[in-house]
């Protein structure tokens, strides 16, 4: 039997914010370029676009990534519970190890 608990992760994760600011600064930003673009030069509103394009790949590229990094974790994190439960314990022992032996 498997346990799902959708409020695990909070809905405003920082990096999924991150990113959805960044494409509405992305689509404000084309818009923007679509308003003035009728008083820029067509090399330059053609390279604004260009480089607005890019923008909104990289932002889309970078949401694909995060997501897919978090489904692999809660993937490897559901079939192997006990293992990662065993190495975050030891993990926080050693981190305590050595913050009282800086004291």
């Amino acid at each position: 039997m498997e346990l799902y608990y959708k409020d695990l992760i909070s809905e405003e994760a920082s990096l999924e914010k991150l990113v959805d600011d960044l494409m509405r600064v992305v689509q404000g930003a084309d818009a923007f370029a679509e308003a003035a673009g009728l008083n820029l030069a067509d090399r330059p509103a053609a390279e604004i676009a260009t480089r607005l394009e890019r923008l909104k790949a990289s932002c889309l590229r970078v949401k694909k990534q995060a997501l897919a990094s978090a489904l692999a974790t809660d993937k490897l994190l559901r079939q192997y519970p006990y293992s990662a439960l065993g190495f975050a314990f030891g993990f926080g022992i050693l981190i305590a190890s050595v913050i009282n032996r800086r004291r």
